[in-house]
């Protein structure tokens, strides 16, 4: 009898939050961006506007998005509807697929109440102290099995391609490019030919934060990456444009709580 071993890609490792939700059509969350959980949403009713980083999407009944680590995200009800849906997030320990993070997906009716059932299960998890140990590697189990199934399916790319999304993408673009620079709003402004005015609108409306903590958002999310990868504090405070390494390790800490040294000793960085 022949044995076939098993690759294991990814493993769920725990469960941050999950919960249902239900919004008037005023709701709006101004965006975050997480450092390493996946956040999942799905739609029961109703639309929502959701930005993921440049792209702008607009889900619907049966619809769901998987956020990855160090995405920026936002959301808000669309279209003056009363959105319901669930979302829920958790900690993963190897690779997820690449298409898990390429667009939308629609589920069947079969798929949505498979999934809201491993919502609630994981909800219970994380409520009641007393349950089984089991509770959770099953929750994980149920999850893992059913993102397996979404790699399958083919995600809904289609982004807004209004006027005013187009303008978004061209700066949240620009900023992307010029992380390292440490430019300033006027800056991007000159880049993209418009006001400074009128980036400030295209953030409040899109992602409900300010432009200029959406660009430290992403130069936090650069530092982390060179800090991972063994840069000095030196060397990343010189990558990008900060007048001394002190400074870097001021406006680091500032934005993550922790020092470059406390992060790389935390990532296990020398």
């Amino acid at each position: 009898m022949s044995f076939k071993s098993i690759d294991s890609l990814f493993s769920i490792t725990g469960f941050y939050s999950a919960f249902s939700f239900s919004w008037n059509e005023h709701f709006h969350f101004k965006g975050e961006m997480h450092n390493r959980l996946w956040e999942i949403v799905l739609i029961t009713s109703g639309k929502v506007n959701i930005t993921e980083d440049e792209k702008i999407y607009t889900l619907e009944k049966n619809q769901m998005i998987l956020h990855a680590p160090r995405e920026f995200h936002s959301i808000g009800s669309a279209e003056n509807t009363n959105p319901s849906g669930y979302v829920m997030s958790f900690g993963a320990d190897g690779i997820l697929p690449e298409t898990l993070k390429n667009g939308v997906f629609v589920l069947e009716e079969g798929e949505m109440t498979q999934f809201i059932a491993i919502v609630e299960r994981i909800m219970t998890f994380l409520t009641q102290e007393s349950l089984p140990s089991y509770w959770g590697q099953e929750a994980s189990n149920l999850l893992s099995a059913f993102l397996i199934h979404l790699i399958g399916k083919k995600a809904e790319s289609t982004v807004d391609n209004s006027v005013t999304a187009t303008a978004y993408r061209q700066i949240v673009s620009i900023m992307t490019e010029r992380v390292k620079d440490n430019f300033a709003l006027e800056d991007f402004a000159s880049l993209c030919n418009i006001s400074v005015s009128y980036i400030k609108q295209l953030f409040h409306q899109y992602c409900g934060v300010s432009p200029k903590a959406y660009y430290n958002n992403l130069r936090i999310r650069y530092a982390r990456k060179c800090l991972e990868d063994g840069w000095t504090i030196a060397q990343v405070a010189n990558e990008m444009n900060f007048s001394s390494p002190n400074y870097f390790s001021a406006f680091f800490k500032k934005k993550t709580g922790l020092s470059p040294l406390a992060y790389k000793t935390q990532k296990g960085g020398s």
